[in-house]
């Protein structure tokens, strides 16, 4: 009873810094105490520019369901290639725009719905992995993220995939952890599938991404009903279900992705390298003559190819002159990507003035980056110690598969930043409990200590 209250006091401890840090933005938007941070709708402008444009188009929206016009607001025409966020943004503000006005204000009662989400799997997937108090530390310390606080209070899609994602790694962790009846199985390949659902809707070109942790967490299962000697169906269940699932959706509800986008020669000329050529993979990438695995390597260069083009000048980016046409690229430069994905903006980058965010935000960036590599460092204590656990190699796994897959795509790090935010919540939890298990180990009786004092 008391760990629950603990647990409902620090849920409402968390809601009301978050309700606080939103209001006393918007006031200073508002006041343009800021001019060159926040805007007069409290929206970000130096670290969450999309939001702007979110802004403009959910305000747009919500006008159409003031207007009872809902056929227009399902029609609606976007810039933007992912509507499904900021068309929930839309219905907040259609509710309370009238009364707080059309910014962060009111869509703080789906920000909050997000942060504390983000919480709350965070202390889930903690508690379900290792225990209750590493996922209480854990999920404290994501709450007092700086950086991720302040992202949540912005109207962008991070938010809702760091929480759609969360929920479906806890959904994987109790298939890992549990014994599961045929009716928990299905319960649990529900919820992993709405998941699934929320990721394909708001970011669908995390979906290579999605599907190799699906398959990391059957192999998983897979090998640990082997090892035990028995088939236990409530976890094939819910593992075949979210699978299927995650497979069929693309099909049923097809989303326009950034891989699908065609790319000019002009857009490229135009960008940041004159004269550049467009790579002959991304014309010839429908050829159905080619093996998958260089299907993926196509696909990874594709991507990246198109962040080239899409932040030609921006101050943050990294190995602009590097594309990856093939799978030999992709192994020579898997080195890199992992050094990108985990450890990027690196120290060099934190006492620079960005060209958006400033000396401070790179400060404050090089103050979180450094934490993060003691909390790397602390999560392979926590691998070390408990190596035989498949669950603990799972959300390992998952978030190397995620910090390096965005290694390799992603140039500009500060998109980069944000969107690896769910896989170092993952490292967050490792690398408490490395912090503990050090300190256990640091603090036990040593018993040929005693035997000199006895001595003595």
């Amino acid at each position: 009873m008391e760990a629950r209250l603990l647990r409902a006091a620090l849920l409402i401890a968390a809601a009301v810094l978050h309700l606080v840090l939103v209001g006393a933005i918007s006031l200073v938007g508002r006041a343009q105490l800021l001019p060159d941070t926040f805007d007069e709708h409290g929206i970000g402008i130096s670290f969450a520019i999309d939001a702007t444009s979110y802004r403009k188009e959910a305000t747009e929206m919500a006008q159409l369901l003031s207007q009872r016009r809902v056929q227009d607001w399902i029609n609606y025409r976007s810039q933007f290639r992912s509507t499904f966020h900021f068309r929930l943004y839309s219905i907040t503000f259609a509710l309370l725009g009238r009364v707080l006005g059309f910014g962060i204000l009111a869509a703080e009662p789906l920000n909050l719905v997000y942060y504390l989400s983000i919480l709350g799997f965070t202390y889930r997937i903690g508690a379900e992995v290792f225990d209750r108090k590493v996922g209480l530390l854990a999920a404290i310390a994501v709450g007092l993220w700086p950086s991720l606080l302040l992202h949540t209070t912005q109207m962008l899609r991070d938010p809702l995939f760091i929480a759609s994602m969360l929920l479906l790694i806890f959904s994987l962790s109790l298939c890992l952890q549990r014994a599961l009846s045929i009716l928990q199985g299905f319960a649990v390949g529900v919820t992993g599938a709405v998941a699934v659902l929320l990721i394909w809707l708001c970011r669908a070109d995390m979906w290579e991404i999605v599907f190799v942790v699906l398959l990391l967490a059957v192999t998983a299962c897979a090998v640990h009903q082997v090892k035990g000697r028995r088939f236990e169906p409530g976890k094939t269940v819910a593992l075949m279900g979210i699978l299927l699932f995650a497979f069929s959706l693309p099909k049923a509800l097809p989303a326009i992705r950034l891989s699908d986008r065609i790319v000019s020669p002009n857009q490229v000329n135009s960008g940041y390298m004159t004269g550049r050529a467009l790579p002959a993979y991304i014309e010839n990438r429908q050829d159905g003559s080619i093996a998958p695995w260089t299907k993926l390597s196509r696909q990874i260069g594709l991507l990246r190819h198109k962040f080239l083009v899409a932040y030609p000048l921006a101050g943050s980016n990294l190995d602009t002159d590097v594309e990856l046409r093939g799978t030999g690229d992709l192994i020579r430069y898997l080195p890199r990507a992992m050094e990108i994905g985990f450890l990027s903006p690196f120290p060099t980058m934190w006492f620079t003035t960005g060209v958006q965010v400033g000396v401070i935000g790179r400060l404050v960036a090089g103050v979180e980056m450094l934490v993060m590599y003691l909390l790397l460092a602390l999560a392979v204590l926590s691998l070390v110690y408990r190596w035989k656990h498949l669950s603990v190699w799972f959300l390992f796994s998952t978030s190397t598969v995620g910090c390096v897959a965005l290694g390799y795509v992603v140039v500009n790090i500060s998109s980069l930043y944000r969107m690896r935010y769910a896989f170092f919540v993952l490292l967050v939890t490792h690398g408490t409990k490395g912090l503990l298990t050090a300190l256990e180990k640091l603090i036990e009786p040593r018993p040929y200590l005693d035997n000199v004092r006895t001595v003595t």
